[in-house]
């Protein structure tokens, strides 16, 4: 995966006017290199990067978005 997709989420992040959106958006990336064949490690160590880049806020949904890849949450929920 690219570091390309670090920016794809920050901009994500900045664009989305509410949290569910920026959530769902997020999600949607993630699903999508997710089915391209990207690890979840690797996808998590992206998401990590970018934590230390944005506001606590913005923060709070990409933690939402490392528990449905890592499974922590209800099993609908979960992005395989």
């Amino acid at each position: 995966m690219s570091e390309k997709i670090n920016d794809e989420i920050v901009h994500t992040l900045n664009s989305s006017k509410t949290h569910e959106e920026a959530v769902n958006a997020i999600r949607a990336l993630v699903e999508e290199v997710r089915r391209k064949g990207e690890q979840k490690e690797t996808i998590l160590e992206r998401i990590q990067e970018v934590r230390g880049l944005v506001s606590s806020e913005q923060e709070d949904i990409l933690l939402e978005v490392m528990d449905f890849l890592v499974g922590w949450c209800s099993p609908h929920a979960r992005i395989e």
